[in-house]
């Protein structure tokens, strides 16, 4: 795959700020003006898509009951330029993303230049939105200072906004999952509103459960792996994709290969645009738990390296990245706790060389680390719990970071 090349010029400062304990980026919008001016193909498609990102964004899927400032939390990031209009969100828990992409059949485009901007979807949008009818007019219009979306019923403009600090590493953790993932299953609409409705109401925030392939076509949720199965935590949190269903050609499925727990997507093939789910592999887990980036260093391309650092997102129905510029660098991201450990287990002298491993000295007991054949290993309770399926231990990235002469810095704290 040829490397993805993207240059943006930036009409303000992005920001970085703390309130009540809060950290939160403010993207500033790439360009200057109007960088998106377009009627759309399906104004009804799109009101329900945009309705369904801005939920996501509301909803605390692992605690449903917290309420705690989730009005001010439906903000999706508009991403332009690439010939797909998309509008992308992140749950309040981290463990759930959804994106709206409008293909080019999709807009009728006056303007359109690269861009990514975050903006709040406030209850005026979303009251002109549930108002759309199928072959009702829309313009959109997204520029430095917002959102503003035209139907016959009347206008509604929403203001850009901070970006939370919580949504960053995941955003960026899920784009490298996603690039690890397969095609697994299709279901047309009578499949996917069955096994909708098969699901049970709620499960425990930490079980697993797999789709598993029935005969003649369709899933059926199965507690355990079986072959060509897709797992499938916290499986009630599919019923988001009701609200578009009226609508739906086909459902895409797309997991990594392997019979473990993991993350999933699950795209809603729609009339001149796709909404796509990504679900965690627990209600319990965001996808920054995944430690994806920690491992996605070691892919040596040029777009894996970008995703890491939160410039690319991932397109799975088109199988390839596109620009997605986050205001983040990996100094942002690299302060991920695991990795702030390792960097003061090596500045502590805690990592020694011994033949064809490593010693790592913790506070209680030493690890035993060693790297490759035919994957990275370490003694530790986290390697016995997730044998690698959730990104490298400390100790590893410890030994990682001694072997390719990492400056200890004596900065982080264990």
């Amino acid at each position: 795959m040829p490397s993805t090349q993207v240059t943006y010029r930036y009409a303000a400062t992005s920001t970085l700020r703390g309130e009540d304990g809060q950290v939160s980026v403010g993207l500033a919008s790439t360009g200057t003006g109007t960088f998106l001016d377009a009627y759309v193909e399906r104004a009804d498609v799109v009101a329900a898509g945009l309705l369904l990102v801005g939920r996501v964004a509301s909803t605390r899927f692992h605690d449903p009951t917290t309420a705690t400032r989730l009005a001010e939390l439906a903000d999706p990031i508009i991403t332009t330029g690439d010939g797909t209009v998309r509008f992308e969100s992140l749950s309040a828990c981290c463990g759930v993303a959804a994106r709206l992409d409008l293909p080019a059949d999709g807009v009728h485009v006056t303007t359109q230049t690269p861009g990514t901007t975050n903006v709040d979807l406030g209850p005026e949008m979303r009251r002109l939105l549930g108002g759309v009818l199928p072959h009702d007019p829309m313009r959109v219009r997204v520029a430095d200072t917002g959102l503003a979306v035209t139907t016959l019923d009347g206008s509604a403009h929403e203001r850009t906004v901070a970006l939370p600090d919580r949504w960053v590493r995941s955003l960026a953790d899920l784009q490298v999952l996603a690039s690890r993932m397969s095609l697994r299953a299709t279901l047309d609409q009578r499949q996917v509103r069955a096994f909708l409705r098969s699901l049970p109401p709620t499960t425990p925030p930490r079980s697993t459960f797999w789709a598993q392939p029935v005969g003649g076509g369709g899933l059926r949720l199965a507690s355990r792996p079986v072959a060509g199965g897709v797992p499938l935590g916290g499986p009630e949190r599919l019923r988001v994709l009701d609200a578009v269903l009226r609508h739906c050609r086909e459902v895409r499925v797309y997991a990594a290969d392997g019979d473990g727990p993991g993350a999933s997507w699950w795209e809603v093939a729609l009339p001149h645009a796709r909404l796509g789910l990504g679900l965690s592999p627990e209600t319990s887990r965001g996808f920054s738990g995944e430690g994806a980036l920690l491992d996605g260093d070691d892919d040596p391309t040029a777009d894996a390296a970008l995703a890491v650092s939160g410039r690319l997102g991932y397109d799975l129905a088109e199988g390839r990245f596109f620009p997605r510029l986050l205001p983040v660098g990996r100094d942002l991201l690299g302060t991920h706790p695991r990795l702030a450990t390792a960097t003061a287990l090596v500045a502590d002298g805690a990592v020694h060389p011994e033949g064809d491993h490593h010693v790592v000295r913790g506070r209680t007991r030493d690890y035993v680390v060693r790297l490759g054949s035919p994957a990275d290993r370490c003694s530790c309770r986290w390697y016995v719990d997730h044998g690698g399926t959730r990104g490298p231990c400390a100790h590893v990235l410890a030994v990682r970071l001694l072997r390719d002469g990492a400056p200890p810095t004596g900065e982080e704290t264990r």
